[in-house]
């Protein structure tokens, strides 16, 4: 079944904030049967992942590895892999060190996490996928990311605690698990980006992230469909820093790309879900709000 954009949240629990929405999406990924069951909790995100998915006896306390079981063939092997994505370990050389494997053998099963749509493999921007030796892998859907990361590595825990102690080992994890679900719907969804500094929805291709050694990583970088422009942005969680944030990403150091970008016009951008009515930008500094991103069509 495809999956639900992040615009039809809205649908499903009623008229929300975008922080609301957001943390909907972080919980429940595109699924509509995941949808259906969290709208019983009236949008309380929290509250239904802790009864629907970490409570042993919730209908999709093991739902990953259903899915898994369902493939054909089965995709049993490759939950290792998914174990120690979701721990932590995102290059080859740290998801082998994990298993005990070398690192040559891990061609195959990502290969296979990628072909099942668990999976993606990210290169930094502007670099060639085929030929970049800079992969990073990580669970594609969030409601993935979140089981691998909550549930199955605590499943005695889960068993054995209480309400509350599920709980709050949800509240260890979950302002993380947000934040990436965040950053990549500001890569992914830029082309719908509507923004008077920015322009019009199809202005922009896809963003992707960038990284090099130990310079700062950019979350979002993307092109225009023109090739003449480039933004640069970072994500927050919060608007509460606006201004400290945004001379910060002034001040940045722009990313080491290919040469064909260095005539591009650079436009700099902050994303938050939500921000202060009527907030466009700070000083030269774009703001981009979960409304500009969420929007259907």
């Amino acid at each position: 079944m495809r999956s639900l954009e992040v615009s039809y949240v809205q649908e499903a629990i009623g008229d929300v904030p975008p922080a609301t929405q957001l943390e909907f999406y972080a919980a429940w990924g595109g699924v509509p049967r995941y949808w259906e069951l969290a709208a019983s909790e009236g949008g309380d995100v929290t509250a239904g992942l802790t009864r629907l998915v970490l409570d042993p006896q919730g209908p999709l306390h093991r739902e990953p590895d259903r899915l898994l079981l369902e493939e054909l063939p089965a995709a049993m092997e490759v939950r290792p892999v998914l174990d120690a994505i979701g721990a932590g370990a995102h290059r080859v050389s740290e998801i082998a060190g994990r298993l005990g494997r070398p690192a040559t053998s891990m061609a195959r099963p990502l290969e296979r996490l990628i072909e099942l749509g668990l999976a993606v493999r990210e290169v930094p921007f502007g670099e060639p996928p085929r030929s970049s030796k800079r992969s990073l892998y990580r669970i594609a859907d969030p409601f993935t990311r979140m089981w691998f990361r909550v549930v199955a590595p605590h499943r005695a825990e889960l068993v054995t605690g209480s309400a509350r102690s599920r709980a709050a080992l949800l509240e260890r994890h979950w302002p993380g698990l947000v934040a990436s679900t965040w950053e990549d719907l500001c890569r992914q969804r830029l082309p719908r980006i509507v923004h008077p500094r920015l322009g019009e929805a199809g202005d922009w291709k896809p963003g992707g992230r960038w990284w090099r050694g130990a310079a700062p990583e950019w979350d979002v970088i993307a092109e225009d469909v023109a090739e003449r422009r480039l933004l640069l942005g970072e994500a927050k969680r919060s608007s509460r820093d606006l201004h400290a944030d945004a001379a910060a990403l002034a001040s940045r150091a722009m990313p080491v790309l290919p040469a064909r970008f260095a005539r591009h016009l650079v436009t700099r951008a902050i994303f938050v879900p939500e921000a202060p009515p009527r907030t466009r930008a700070v000083g030269d500094i774009a703001v981009v709000t979960a409304r500009d991103l969420f929007r259907r069509g």
